[in-house]
């Protein structure tokens, strides 16, 4: 437990919480939470650990599920263009609620969320364990992905939101880490089941009752981990609706138009918007369509399997060494530099030979490590420059943007790989992180962070 623990953390106070129901919430730098809560500082850090193990659990799921849709749809006899709007409908519901999602969840507080998000991925899963058809794939990725998005932006809402403001990179750098653990167990967990099928399911009682294709077993599989999520995610808080503790009157509220605009308006956020996105696109298609390269080159499945394992390791190594990084090279060199590692290992990628297997270790690698900062730096930096009545609200104009670009970018490299190669996705995308880096590198997020652009009497907390 000690290792969550943010600097000053263990300290206490005499700051009161806000949250409700015990759940202490972003309490200021050094002051704990306060000593008539019956241990706060250790209630926040139970939410926060439980949060971890719902991450882990949903990010392997994810993470399985997605390059298993590509090989049940190839099964199916989809073409690259058919996988990438398989790919899209992931995206579609993420596009169209983010920010209304962020509204519902700064308005009523995000516990609840989590459990509902994990309900929604366990229907996916179920949909996809048993589906016959690229429709039924399709629907599959529709449902997982409205339970991927309220997820994401319940989740990032507490990490920033309960705890020690001075421990919020911090936070988020070890909560990035747990989404890389799941990362790293997804693919590895795919690979092992579509290449080998679940033991039980060769013969026995159970047989008859499981899928045929072993891409369904494995579909089986992410299903019971989200189950399992949404167990997990009951026993987080869940504090009544915002303000009804204290009483006092919530002032009205901006519509969706104005909010997007007020938060879009702040300096910074395009450029943030720009790095969230190519990070998150590139990412996204690596997962999809290096299974698609696996086939065309000769790779195997497992070895498929491990390369995405070996960029959730790397990621999960600079994801830990996060704040260390910033603290040593401030954040527009940390983002700049980890882009163009990234753009570097997808650049030479698919013209290294299939038969040198370590290369292609070592190129993935590099691009874990470099695509493994871009998410948790810019979502942090989100959190820290917003304040606190709209928090949730920017975190999912930020997705809204990753998951509009995933809407459409798939499709669009799909339609370009199966004129041109699937190669083509990989310099497409090595060429948006060089873009993306020099954009990085001459945005002032620190500067922007330490005095971030508010409306006026809407203090960050």
């Amino acid at each position: 437990m000690t290792a969550f623990l943010p600097a000053g953390a263990g300290t206490t106070g005499g700051a009161g919480t806000t949250g409700g129901a015990g759940a202490p919430r972003d309490t200021a730098a050094g002051a704990g939470t306060g000593a008539g809560t019956g241990g706060g500082h250790a209630n926040w850090l139970s939410a926060f650990t439980i949060q971890l193990v719902v991450a882990v659990l949903c990010v392997t799921s994810i993470h399985a599920s997605r390059p298993t849709v590509t090989y049940r749809a190839l099964e199916l006899g989809a073409s690259t263009f058919d996988i990438g709007l398989i790919q899209a409908a992931f995206s579609i519901l993420p596009t169209l609620l983010a920010v209304v999602i962020g509204r519902w969840v700064d308005r009523t507080g995000e516990g609840a969320w989590m459990a509902v998000a994990m309900a929604f991925m366990t229907i996916g899963g179920v949909i996809g364990t048993w589906s016959d058809s690229l429709l039924g794939l399709g629907l599959s990725q529709l449902v997982m992905g409205m339970g991927q998005i309220l997820f994401l932006v319940a989740g990032q809402s507490m990490v920033a939101n309960y705890g020690p403001r001075d421990g919020r990179d911090v936070r988020f750098g070890h909560y990035a880490t747990a989404h890389s653990v799941g990362q790293l167990i997804g693919p590895a967990l795919a690979a092992l089941v579509i290449g080998g099928g679940l033991w039980f399911a060769a013969g026995g009682p159970l047989a008859a009752l499981l899928p045929a294709t072993t891409p369904g077993q494995a579909f089986l599989v992410t299903t019971l981990l989200t189950a399992a999520g949404m167990v997990a995610a009951l026993l987080l808080p869940r504090p009544g609706r915002r303000g009804a503790a204290s009483g006092t009157v919530r002032a009205p509220q901006p519509g969706l138009t104005t909010m997007t605009r007020q938060v879009m308006g702040r300096r910074g956020m395009p450029a943030a918007m720009v790095i969230s996105i190519i990070v998150a696109s590139s990412v996204d298609m690596v997962i999809a369509y290096l299974p698609v390269y696996g086939e065309e080159a000769g790779l195997s499945v497992a070895l498929v399997g491990l390369l995405l394992s070996l960029r959730g390791v790397a990621a999960l190594v600079s994801r830990f060494y996060m704040q260390h990084l910033i603290e040593l090279l401030r954040r527009e060199r940390t983002l700049a530099l980890s882009m163009v590692l990234a753009g570097a290992g997808l650049l030479a990628l698919p013209f290294v030979a299939p038969s040198l297997e370590w290369v292609l270790a070592g190129l993935m690698i590099a691009v874990g490590l470099g695509l493994g900062l871009g998410q948790p730096m810019t979502i942090s930096w989100v959190a820290t420059i917003s304040p606190r009545s709209e928090r949730a609200t920017a975190l999912g104009v930020r997705i809204t943007g990753n998951r509009a670009s995933l809407l459409v970018i798939p499709p669009v490299l799909g339609a370009v790989a199966g004129a041109t190669g699937v190669v083509a996705i990989f310099v497409v995308l090595a060429v948006a992180l060089l873009g993306g880096a020099a954009v990085a590198a001459v945005t002032p997020f620190d500067e922007l962070a330490e005095r971030p652009d508010r409306p006026t009497g809407a203090p960050a907390t």
